[in-house]
């Protein structure tokens, strides 16, 4: 019997093929469509929406929608393509909202300009970004983006500290801004289920960030560049696999695998969608949080397993 992973990465390859299909001839050949989220990791099930974001090298005003869109008219025909396949839910500036410069994405890392949805964006596509379109130049971007990171004045032996510090910061941005929107602003984000998604989805992405730097902290500069490269990209689960080993994986797979099974129902995410801060007690939601604590116990276990004491990673993530 397959577990609810091996069924969630079947399905996703198969859309992921028939996505990248549908694009065929509509970008210019120097610009990258992407998703991340759920197809990205191989998670996605028939209840799974898609998103996804551009890097143009076309030197377009950002700051004016009609000048995005008159420069950029292709995109809204990669959003009608996608959509035929998998209900594709854009951004907030709806289809145009996530374009992105390829050169922004290496201006102002932790700059005061360096917004949460700047270090949204830019951890999510190191860390899970899946081409739809032109994997080679996404290739391309993601190394420079590490090149960034890593500077070429850094010593062996050492850990890729800047990298280490932004997926820190990004994991606690987003626990910050999950309590944000889904309580202080006026039409709040549904509660239940972005909780559920923060202890496992978000939590086990942040982990694969923190292994891989780690798995690199006695490379040359070079060596660490190729190999978070590597690392990144693979899926999520593929990635902690490689690290890790399966058995030692094991533990976290099993908790993992009982949150994918639940989210392939749209009945459990639909009831979660619905509940609010104060319906915490909700036997649905108190069965899948019981089991994030045991995840997170599991990961704990893991990462202690996995780096020994005396590995610099297991200060820098502490002080």
């Amino acid at each position: 019997m397959k577990t609810a992973y091996q069924r969630s990465c079947e399905f996703s390859n198969q859309k992921l093929s028939e996505l990248r299909g549908s694009l065929a001839g509509i970008p210019p050949s120097t610009d990258v469509v992407l998703t991340c989220g759920s197809y990205a990791r191989r998670e996605a099930s028939e209840a799974s929406d898609l998103d996804f974001f551009v890097i143009t090298q076309t030197n377009t005003n950002f700051d004016d929608p009609e000048t995005v869109k008159a420069d950029l008219s292709w995109i809204g025909s990669v959003h009608h393509a996608l959509s035929g396949i998998v209900p594709v839910e854009p951004s907030a500036g709806g289809a145009f909202g996530d374009v992105v410069n390829r050169s922004s994405l290496l201006l102002n890392i932790g700059g005061e300009h360096d917004t949460n949805h700047n270090i949204t964006r830019r951890m999510l596509f190191l860390l899970e970004g899946e081409a739809l379109f032109n994997a080679d130049e996404l290739r391309k971007v993601r190394r420079e983006i590490l090149e960034r990171y890593i500077s070429d004045q850094m010593t062996d032996h050492q850990l890729a500290l800047f990298l280490l510090n932004d997926v820190i910061r990004y994991y606690r941005t987003m626990a910050t801004d999950y309590e944000f929107k889904t309580v202080e602003t006026t039409k709040p984000k549904p509660w239940g289920i972005r909780n559920i998604k923060l202890v496992f989805s978000r939590k086990l992405l942040y982990a694969s960030g923190l292994f891989s730097v780690a798995m690199a902290a006695d490379r040359t500069r070079d060596g660490k560049v190729g190999l978070l490269a590597e690392y990144f990209e693979m899926p999520v689960i593929d990635r902690m696999e490689q690290i890790c080993g399966k058995e030692r994986l094991a533990g976290v797979m099993a908790s993992y695998n009982y949150f994918l099974d639940k989210f392939e129902r749209p009945e459990i995410r639909e009831h979660l969608k619905g509940l609010r801060r104060e319906q915490r007690d909700d036997a649905i939601f108190r069965e899948l949080k019981n089991e994030g604590h045991h995840f997170t116990r599991e990961l704990l276990k893991l990462f202690e397993n996995t780096f020994d004491s005396t590995h610099p990673i297991r200060r820098a993530v502490i002080f």
